[in-house]
């Protein structure tokens, strides 16, 4: 939030939603990203099979060119079936089996490099920079800590079982492939970071602190799943009375803060669930399913509390609230929303004219506007 609403207390609210799962910390690529990802890899196999394949003979250190060749045709059928199962679906199992095997044949490429400087040991920063920037810091590091185990693997059978000498220009290019190695990781906290921020302004709203139309639809397809229609929630409407008179008679600024302050007393009373502001003065709150005397506890203590605050603080603020229940009333969020609209706009046309009910509403509604 902003400064201006700092001084109203703290509004992290207990009825919020956050996707929680064992993939989370990790970015979900698209179908064209995989697609690019494993193309990349088809090509430096290429690069491999082409670079080895011209060379006369390659250190005795485990294999020689032919089996090397071999163990390249074994790293081309494992990468076709971890690309087929990659179109089917990503999981971190699959993408951590992937990238394994690329650090597993780039480490053996670099063992039997003739180079005295491998230039195949630059395939382990693209393997770094292919899985660690599209994945998050999540696999990045998972990946920089595996490229610092290959290399460390690779070059130590090279100098202890391949002959090689460690000479100054070894020790240049291990240094910078650990600097940029390190670089390529903080810049990408940096856009991991970046990323969440843009990540939660989309989905919460900055006066209320609760999730704003964007992050109710992302958590309503979470909870209505398609694989799970007939799940059992209660879903609240509620609507500020009168709020638009309410900031054309004391301005934006207490405006907000009546919206701040209905926020924190919407989600604490609604208890378990998934909260936030649908837009303008307009409240939802999807929770598991509740019977009717739980619906009317949770309005009460709603009337209850905006009542007690209006009178403290001097301020008009009543709500109205509409309810449906999934299954019996629809299976996503929009079609119960419409359902609970109904049934607020129902009570609301039930009660007593709100300005005839609190005097409050009389005094905004009554009193000249101030000049």
């Amino acid at each position: 939030m902003g400064k201006q609403y700092a001084d109203w207390g703290d509004r992290r609210h207990p009825c919020h939603w956050e996707a929680e799962s064992e993939d989370a910390g990790f970015w979900m690529p698209e179908r064209s990203e995989i697609v690019t990802q494993f193309f990349t890899r088809y090509l430096f196999f290429s690069l491999a099979v082409i670079y080895f394949s011209t060379l006369d003979a390659v250190p005795p250190v485990l294999f020689s060119i032919e089996q090397l060749l071999i163990a390249l045709g074994v790293y081309f059928v494992v990468n076709t079936w971890f690309f087929r199962q990659a179109l089917s679906g990503v999981s971190l199992t699959r993408i951590r089996s992937a990238m394994t095997a690329d650090l597993i044949i780039v480490t053996l490429c670099v063992i039997h490099d003739p180079n005295p400087i491998p230039p195949s040991a630059l395939a382990f920063l693209m393997v770094l920079l292919g899985n660690g920037m599209r994945y998050g810091m999540r696999l990045f590091a998972e990946v920089l800590g595996g490229a610092f185990l290959g290399m460390a693997i690779s070059f130590a059978f090279r100098y202890r079982l391949g002959g090689f000498d460690v000479n100054a220009g070894d020790v240049f290019f291990g240094v910078f492939w650990v600097t940029l190695a390190l670089y390529a990781y903080i810049l990408m906290g940096r856009i991991e970071g970046q990323r969440r921020q843009l990540d939660y302004r989309s989905r919460f709203d900055a006066l209320t602190g609760l999730l704003n139309r964007h992050g109710l639809l992302a958590a309503a397809d979470s909870i209505f799943d398609k694989a799970n229609t007939g799940v059992p929630a209660t879903v609240l409407f509620a609507d500020l009375n009168q709020f638009k008179a309410v900031n054309d008679r004391y301005g934006h600024g207490v405006g907000d803060r009546v919206l701040a302050e209905f926020a924190q007393i919407f989600s604490e009373s609604a208890e378990m669930g998934v909260c936030g502001r649908w837009g303008g003065d307009e409240f939802v709150a999807i929770l598991p399913q509740r019977d009717e005397t739980a619906i009317r506890q949770i309005y009460e203590r709603i009337e209850a509390r905006t009542e007690a605050w209006s009178s403290s603080n001097g301020l008009p603020m009543a709500v109205s609230l509409g309810v449906s229940h999934a299954p019996r009333d629809g299976h996503d969020l929009m079609t119960l929303l419409s359902v609970a609209d109904i049934h607020l706009y129902q009570s609301k046309s039930q009660r007593p004219d709100v300005a005839d009910a609190s005097p409050f509403y009389r005094n905004l509604i009554d009193e000249p506007k101030a000049t």
